[in-house]
């Protein structure tokens, strides 16, 4: 299941640099199993558009595991209603170190986000917020 997570990753995600500084990380939004019913948008002129990450909050590298020489990538499952608001937030896998697992959750709470539109209706559903703290 994890070869064909990361294939999703590759084929759908959907990449967005924070920053060019260092210790700033790089965020993708990759869809999961789980899409629910949604609502009609009106005056629909795009049928279909991914989710999004509208504004993404600045993911930065901790100073404890700066000092510490580690780095990782932390994989956050979030859960967006049918309007793209943020209703659950929990490591789906984890670096390794729970200081970046904290701050990648934490980045992916104050986060704004835009449900995907399929057939002109917002769909709700779960993603892998996926949080790179390696460049």
């Amino acid at each position: 299941m994890h070869t064909t997570f990361r294939s999703a990753a590759v084929a759908g995600a959907l990449m967005l640099a924070l920053s060019a500084a260092a210790g700033a990380a790089t965020v993708r939004l990759v869809p999961l199993a789980g899409q629910t019913a949604g609502t009609t948008v009106n005056g629909c002129n795009v049928p279909s558009t991914p989710a999004s990450v509208t504004a993404a909050a600045p993911a930065d590298l901790p100073a404890i595991a700066s000092g510490q020489n580690v780095s990782g990538i932390t994989e956050v499952r979030i859960a967006l209603d049918p309007r793209g608001y943020l209703t659950r937030a929990s490591v789906l896998s984890s670096s390794g170190n729970r200081w970046i697992d904290r701050a990648a959750v934490h980045a992916a709470q104050a986060s704004s986000f835009s449900a995907e539109v399929r057939d002109c209706a917002r769909i709700g559903g779960e993603y892998a917020f996926v949080v790179d703290f390696t460049n």
